[in-house]
């Protein structure tokens, strides 16, 4: 027997009112007070909305949107930032979970909701699957992303459809994670995204979208759609709910602290999810003042995971005991991020706790965000002894004849001179480091002739993005943030993997000096005969290819 639904299609509105009315849906359906229903949602003016557990500061240009009357608005399910303009659609099941038989929502599901929208891309003409764990993709190209949440015996679920698709405007609101193009290997958003427009060479009939969408939606679930406004007591309740998702409140209600002597925090990318950890430590009672964790996964119940931080806040700054809580918190059930589990919370957690390791070794706490480890701890690699100095081409005045070459006359002109004479020093091969391969054949030499260890410069977008890179070269280091406008921030990634990115950086002296202080205090500067001299030009002679990579 076919069920009946409520299709409801009300005219474009704002970012607050579109998200208080989707918290007002799921509520009173969870609480047995409306119907299930299928929902239409218009943004009107432009919004970027963050996923449930995103921070404003973190994945938001605030100035450009401000400056271009785009409102900034959070949803209230999970998963990434993206800009809802006018041009696009989104769609919601809103449900009693009786219907489909679950309890969480999980991947089965998520295809089971989004086989729909393929079918209906389908009668347009257009070729889509499923991308697990939650996207509908086009010849390998994103063009809907999905999410959900549940209340009580009810969830909702939603998907944005590409209509068109403002690539520039995006770019400009949004501080899309590098993290997240590393496994798509992409050279641009364009080629990792599509859209309606794109893929049929015109612009859509959004009511024609719809209306298959209808049609799909009523033969998958069996339904007879019937179109219907909101009841009074959906009105009331969004009346009563606008004031708060309109506040500063609900939209910078994650809001990790800043204190630059208190703060650490590292990022990790698994397949399913970015996930950001920000540790307030009390180095003097080694305890966790406070702790965020966000990014761009889905988690249920929604604020199961303000829980788990309410959970380590206060404990001891112990790796062992806080992955011990973590463990036993999703051992209870008390969370669910659908296909992650508590090493993906453990991972970025235990990065983060690396970096107060760091302070411990004498490294001022402010300046251990721009430190990072590979292959051992920072300590471990101090204690093997530092035998090499990488140092980036980008940090060369770019008027240097020497600029793409591997090797510095250290002339005295930029800090790669500087850090060069401090690498002479104490006896290190030096190699200046010209683009991606030219690091990774470097690395694979160095491990190869019988290098400890080495310290190298590179920005913490570039570290994030390549962590696994640097891991299975095995050969252990320490990374140093360089200064200055990074490749990434002005969009130039590609151009320094290739290495012509044409600006120019600068080495952090004062940093790099703390690292070799520090390892000084711990027995780490030895010497090694292996280690052949530089000749008069400073090039290594030692310093040959290798075929192998």
């Amino acid at each position: 027997m076919r069920t009946r639904w409520r299709l409801l299609d009300l005219p474009p509105l704002t970012a607050a009112e579109n998200m208080a009315l989707d918290a007002v849906l799921v509520e009173l359906r969870g609480q047995g007070h409306s119907t299930n229903t299928l929902r239409f949602l218009r943004f009107r003016p432009a919004s970027v909305l963050l996923g449930y557990h995103q921070a404003v500061q973190e994945e938001v240009r605030e100035s450009y949107c401000r400056a271009h009357g785009i409102d900034i608005n959070r949803r209230i399910t999970g998963g990434g930032g993206l800009l809802f303009d006018e041009s696009q659609l989104g769609w919601e099941i809103i449900c009693d979970k009786a219907f489909f038989g679950v309890t969480v929502p999980n991947t089965a599901l998520f295809r089971t909701l989004c086989e729909p929208t393929i079918a209906a891309l389908r009668t347009l003409g257009i070729e889509a699957s499923f991308r697990p764990r939650n996207d509908i993709e086009v010849n390998g190209r994103k063009i809907s992303g999905t999410g959900g949440t549940d209340s009580d015996s009810a969830f909702l679920f939603q998907g944005t459809l590409l209509m068109d698709f403002d690539v520039e405007t995006m770019l400009k609101c949004l501080r899309i994670p590098v993290e997240k193009l590393k496994d798509k290997e992409i050279a641009s958003v364009r080629q990792r995204v599509t859209c309606l427009a794109w893929e049929l060479g015109r612009e859509p009939d959004c009511e024609l979208v719809k209306a298959r969408l209808v049609e799909a939606f009523a033969e998958a679930l069996d339904a007879d759609f019937v179109p219907g406004g909101l009841t009074a007591e959906e009105e009331d309740l969004l009346a009563q709910k606008l004031p708060y998702f309109q506040s500063e409140e609900w939209i910078n209600m994650v809001r990790p602290s800043r204190s630059r002597t208190e703060v650490v925090q590292a990022a990790r990318k698994s397949p399913y999810g970015l996930v950001r950890v920000t540790l307030q430590v009390d180095m003097v009672r080694n305890t966790v003042k406070d702790i965020f964790i966000t990014g761009d996964f889905l988690s249920f119940p929604g604020r199961a995971l303000y829980d788990l931080e309410s959970v380590l806040r206060g404990k001891r700054l112990v790796p062992a005991e806080l992955g011990r809580l973590v463990e036993e918190f999703f051992a209870r059930g008390s969370i669910c991020i659908p296909d992650m589990g508590p090493k993906d919370i453990l991972a970025p957690l235990g990065m983060a706790l690396a970096k107060v390791e760091i302070a411990r070794a004498g490294i001022p706490l402010e300046w251990c965000n721009r430190i990072n480890s590979t292959c051992a701890s920072f300590a471990k690699v101090l204690e093997l002894g530092v035998d090499a100095l990488l140092l980036p081409y980008s940090a060369k005045d770019p008027a240097c004849e020497l600029r793409h070459e591997d090797y510095c006359t250290a002339c005295g002109l930029c800090s790669v001179g500087e850090a060069w004479q401090l690498g002479l020093s104490r006896n290190l091969q030096l190699v200046c480091i010209t683009n991606f391969e030219h690091l990774q054949a470097e690395l694979v030499r160095l491990k190869a002739s019988g290098c400890r260890a080495f310290v190298g410069c590179c920005c913490q977008q570039f570290f994030v993005k390549h962590t696994e890179d640097f891991a299975a070269i095995g050969l252990p280091g320490i990374l140093v943030d360089i200064e200055d406008t990074t490749c990434y921030e002005l969009g130039e990634e590609n151009a320094a993997y290739k290495g012509t990115f044409a600006r120019q950086t600068s080495v952090n002296m004062d940093l790099l000096m703390a690292i070799f202080a520090a390892s000084d205090r711990l027995g780490g500067r030895k010497s090694d005969s292996r280690i052949e001299r530089v000749n008069d030009r400073g090039r290594e002679v030692c310093h040959e290819s290798v075929q192998a990579l």
